[in-house]
């Protein structure tokens, strides 16, 4: 992958796309083209993209990203508008991760991709147990991550102790680390551990709307800094998850940057 891969959404709107690399283009709502006489032009509306909506498990591709909605039991609705956005819904539920970002082929290291991060802009409304984050995985070792930006009822992971802090994007995170026994992960069942940085302080927004950056190799380096060795890259997603709670969320922008 190239190293100026650029994934950019905002709202509804979707990028022009060629193979892992985004250029800028002019409005998808209407199109031009003059007559033969070069005399009048004739203007055609084209008709506004339907939204997907998916209620099961699902992995794809839209616009230059990846999405995947995965739970293991309860209600769940995931719908894809376009770019980097999403809305998701959740009840009854277990555990539930909603996500769109881009997934790698496990060859490279996070360096190999140059300076990874996401602006971000989401609604966000759990009520209970709940995440607003930057999420992924590794093979290689096979590490499950956490960047926590905002939380429902209660802060993750449940650690006494930090391991060390990062500072980054007005924010201070402490940095945890916790070892899944015998779990679901990208490999099937196995024993993992996840690497967590977690907001000390939730983020202020305009009542339930939150904006901001996640600088994500920042908190990779200060990781390993720390001795959390990072793998091969299989995933980086902006992630809305749920666990035993209800709630929802509109993604209305996801600018994932890798190489900027």
């Amino acid at each position: 992958m190239r190293k100026d891969l650029i994934l950019r959404a905002v709202g509804l709107s979707a990028a022009c796309i060629m193979p892992f690399a985004f250029s800028a283009c002019g409005s998808s709502e209407s199109s031009s083209e003059a007559n033969a006489s070069g005399g009048s032009s004739e203007t055609v509306s084209e008709p506004a993209k339907e939204p997907t909506v998916y209620t099961e498990n699902i992995i794809g591709e839209e616009d230059g990203y990846s999405y995947e909605l995965w739970k293991d039991k309860g209600n769940t609705t995931f719908t894809v508008t376009g770019g980097g956005t999403f809305t998701c819904e959740w009840n009854n539920i277990n555990n539930a991760l909603f996500r769109k970002g881009q997934k790698f082929d496990s060859k490279k290291n996070w360096q190999d991709y140059g300076n990874i991060s996401v602006d971000y802009g989401i609604d966000y409304q759990p009520d209970g147990n709940s995440y607003m984050c930057v999420y992924g995985w590794t093979r290689e070792p096979l590490v499950e991550y956490y960047v926590v930006q905002s939380w429902g009822s209660w802060r993750p992971p449940g650690q006494a102790l930090a391991l060390g802090t990062v500072e980054a994007d007005g924010g201070v995170y402490d940095v945890y680390k916790t070892t899944r026994v015998n779990q679901p992960s990208i490999d099937g069942t196995k024993t993992f551990d996840q690497y967590w940085s977690v907001r000390r302080e939730k983020p202020q927004g305009d009542g339930t709307r939150l904006e901001g950056t996640i600088s994500v190799s920042k908190h990779f380096e200060e990781w390993e800094k720390l001795g959390l060795n990072m793998g091969k890259m299989y995933e980086v997603a902006l992630t809305v998850e749920g666990y035993q709670s209800n709630g929802k969320a509109e993604v209305y922008k996801n600018d994932l940057k890798i190489g900027e």
